[in-house]
């Protein structure tokens, strides 16, 4: 039972908004386009233990995901062009908000 009573670690809200602020300055989002960034137990077989999945909503645009088999705390710029890549934004002109800058 002991196992029951543990906390799971919350994650890093500093992080989410540094990833969500990153994303939407290279993509050059509107005010009206929603980045989600949640992080998961991942349950599938040879997964990491936690994943993180960005999402993006846009008007006029289906929803498009992506995971990334680690935990939102190890994610860095190349998890982000890997992201926008996957999403078939061309990443080689984007700049990204470094991740130790204060957001």
């Amino acid at each position: 039972m002991e196992l029951l009573s543990q906390s799971k670690p919350k994650p890093n809200l500093k992080q989410i908004r540094t990833i969500k602020a990153s994303l939407r300055q290279a993509l050059k989002l509107s005010e009206g386009d929603t980045i989600t960034v949640t992080e998961l137990a991942c349950l599938e077989e040879n997964c990491a233990p936690l994943e993180t999945v960005i999402g993006l909503l846009r008007d006029g645009h289906p929803q498009i995901q992506h995971k990334i088999h680690k935990p939102t705390n190890a994610l860095d710029i190349n998890d982000l062009i890997e992201v926008c890549k996957v999403w078939g934004f061309d990443s080689r002109n984007m700049t990204f908000v470094p991740f130790d800058k204060e957001i």
